[in-house]
């Protein structure tokens, strides 16, 4: 299917019909992935509808990523925002969705590379959901890959974001053979920071007082999980659907150990504590007991022990609680959801509920 059979903003339904969809803008935020951009951007370059803009924000790259991007410009009408210095993915996200107007947002990783049809399969599972108008989100099925060109592996990244109650969050079937398994739609908590597709009306309702859709102070990892439960609260869902497609070449992968990774470890041990003081309630904290006692207090063993380098992520939290604390206190003064169902996505293996696919 050509871009000239179709026009833009619309898509090809299986019947033949031509259906209208909402508008919809990609933003990436690259720091030093200068290998992987042109293979991710080129893809971006693919959808089908187009987006209404692509917005690219540079995170200070030392290894010319901004450059790379810089000569897609024609192709794409692609924007390059430029950041002086590295100010951590959650800022970078909101300066790049601020410069966007379209009613969905989808957030792109510059090592992810959607297949043409991925906003299409999302945006038209919307349209057929009867709760479509509290969908926030949307995310498909993430295939692992480990050269350049992001070429998929038959191995899942990610399915859609579980938590448990001993408050970690995982992406579901990460690092299991794609079998089929995972190949019905389901509602999810959230979805990952890597590809998902956001309603901005979702992401205006539940923005900070400052403006902040992310929280900046996460810099880094687990501020998807945050963004997630935060939608929650606030009565938006979370639709995985798994016709949607794209490759994700992870960095990290949480199922093989963050031996070796310090910086990782540092802000994943920070940024635990710091959602939980965001999100969680009292009801959360009465209801989960004693997973998330008991898994906190392995994780500040391991920094007091074999994990020292760890060990400024707890003083980064008692800097940081004033902050928190004020967080907090807007979530909680805004929910809109019951805490006794919002704690139901808690379970020891996390929780989907699957629908009939769309």
């Amino acid at each position: 299917m050509s871009r000239s059979n179709v026009a833009p903003g619309r898509s090809l339904c299986q019947d033949g019909a031509v259906a209208e969809l909402e508008s919809y803008a990609v933003v990436v935020v690259t720091h030093d992935h200068a290998e992987t951009l042109p293979a991710c951007l080129a893809a971006v370059e693919g959808l089908e509808p187009a987006p209404d803009c692509v917005v690219l924000v540079d995170n200070a790259s030392a290894d010319g990523s901004a450059e790379v991007a810089a000569d897609r410009t024609s192709d794409l009408q692609l924007e390059v925002l430029r950041e002086e210095q590295n100010t951590g993915f959650a800022a970078a996200a909101n300066r790049g969705i601020a410069a966007t107007e379209a009613a969905w947002v989808l957030l792109l990783n510059p090592d992810c590379a959607p297949h043409p049809d991925f906003p299409a399969r999302l945006l038209e599972a919307v349209g057929r959901q009867a709760e479509r108008r509290r969908i926030g989100a949307i995310t498909g099925k993430l295939l692992r890959t480990s050269g350049p060109r992001l070429e998929p592996e038959p191995i899942l990244d990610a399915a859609g974001m579980l938590v448990t109650c001993s408050g970690r969050h995982f992406d579901r079937g990460a690092g299991e053979l794609d079998t089929g398994a995972l190949d019905r739609a389901a509602w999810v908590f959230g979805g990952t920071g890597a590809a998902t597709l956001f309603r901005r009306e979702a992401l205006a309702d539940i923005a900070y007082p400052d403006g902040e859709i992310f929280a900046s102070s996460f810099f880094a990892y687990r501020e998807d999980a945050e963004l997630a439960w935060r939608l929650q609260w606030r009565g938006w869902r979370c639709l995985y659907v798994p016709t949607a497609v794209a490759t994700h070449r992870r960095h990290f992968r949480p199922e093989v150990g963050r031996r070796g990774h310090a910086a990782i470890n540092r802000y994943s041990v920070r940024n635990r504590f710091l959602l939980r003081m965001h999100c969680a309630d009292l009801g959360w904290h009465l209801g989960c007991l004693p997973w998330w006692l008991l898994r906190d207090l392995m994780v500040v063993g391991a920094c007091l022990t074999i994990e020292r380098t760890s060990l400024p992520a707890l003083a980064d939290v008692w800097r940081l609680r004033g902050d928190a604390r004020r967080r907090r206190g807007w979530v909680m003064d805004r929910r809109r959801v019951p805490s006794r169902r919002l704690r139901r996505w808690f379970r020891r293996r996390g929780r989907v509920v699957e629908i009939e696919a769309p």
